[in-house]
């Protein structure tokens, strides 16, 4: 095989890895984005269903209260348990939340899977582009 021939074929195999190489971290960067978005949808849901929970409790105490209104004798305990079941969900709703604020507070480097700044250009660790 001559000279340039060879040349040739080595550049081509230099392009081919270089390539290979971008596909893989492509790859990589979409696997990381994907557990990502599958675990904020996780978050928003148990944040949908309990405040669909909620609101069940609402209505509940809605009847509760109208129940009252109309002289019927409704114990105090049962409307402060309801009360007491929408603070719980709250406080969990407001937990969720503040976890679901805290994925979104920072990027992952494709390149060396270091945590980095929501707004950065280059990961701190590894200088690579983000």
């Amino acid at each position: 095989m001559d000279a340039k021939l060879q040349s040739f074929m080595e550049k081509v195999k230099g392009v081919a890895d270089k390539t290979g190489q971008a596909a893989g971290c492509a790859a990589d960067a979409a696997g990381k984005k994907a557990t990502e978005l599958t675990a904020s949808t996780r978050l928003n849901l148990q944040i949908f269903d309990l405040n669909t929970e909620c609101d069940v409790l609402y209505k509940e105490m809605g009847r509760l209260v109208y129940e009252l209104h109309r002289g019927a004798e409704v114990s105090n305990s049962e409307l402060e348990e309801k009360i007491a079941a929408v603070d719980e969900k709250q406080q969990k709703i407001a937990a969720l939340r503040e976890e679901l604020a805290g994925m979104r507070a920072e990027t992952v480097c494709p390149h060396c899977g270091k945590p980095c700044g929501h707004g950065a250009a280059f990961c701190a660790a590894c200088g690579g582009a983000l």
